[in-house]
């Protein structure tokens, strides 16, 4: 079984001094870290807010998986887990928690209707008898499938929009950003 490494999220984390640094954001029971009271924002980073915000705009970009949650009477959360398994294969549940965002509780509750739904099921780790690792069934994979080629249809009406030049830069642009988080893919939660 191929079980991608169970690693905190990172997040990062501004120090004061005009850098960021790396804080690993394991579930140790920590309570919610409030955002300072101040407005601590920068020109930069409101420009990339707002840019984000009117991406999300674009209803076009959302209508592919609207479809495929109606469809399906599947939430954009179950979509998320069913994303995440299957292009990561099994994984143990409190992992899958981290990377869709949610609690560990709301994970359980998210992956029962999944597992009603015979698109997912649940095995004991082999090494952790303790630990539940999530993976898809066929009928999720043959979901997984489908919500693949519809997000790649989005992305390339998307890509479309540009030149090839500035495909290549954004897809530099991407790769530096992961690469100065100091993460691969594989590594990330």
């Amino acid at each position: 079984m191929r079980v991608p490494a169970n690693r905190p999220a990172l997040r990062v984390q501004p120090t004061g001094a005009g850098e960021e640094e790396l804080e690993s954001n394991e579930d140790s029971g920590a309570a919610y870290e409030a955002p300072p009271e101040e407005d601590t924002s920068t020109p930069a980073s409101r420009r990339l807010h707002d840019l984000i915000i009117q991406l999300g705009r674009y209803r076009s970009l959302r209508d592919p998986l609207h479809g495929i949650c109606e469809s399906n009477q599947l939430t954009p959360t179950q979509i998320h887990v069913l994303m995440w398994l299957g292009n990561d294969g099994p994984t143990h549940v409190g992992v899958l928690a981290q990377r869709v965002g949610i609690t560990k509780k709301t994970i359980t509750g998210v992956v029962d209707r999944l597992e009603d739904m015979k698109m997912v099921e649940r095995t004991r780790d082999a090494e952790d008898r303790r630990a539940v690792v999530a993976q898809l069934t066929s009928e999720g994979v043959k979901l997984f499938t489908l919500i693949s080629r519809s997000v790649d249809q989005g992305l390339r009406r998307m890509l479309d929009l540009l030149p090839p030049d500035d495909q290549e830069a954004l897809f530099g642009l991407l790769e530096r950003v992961l690469k100065r988080l100091g993460t691969t893919p594989e590594q990330a939660v």
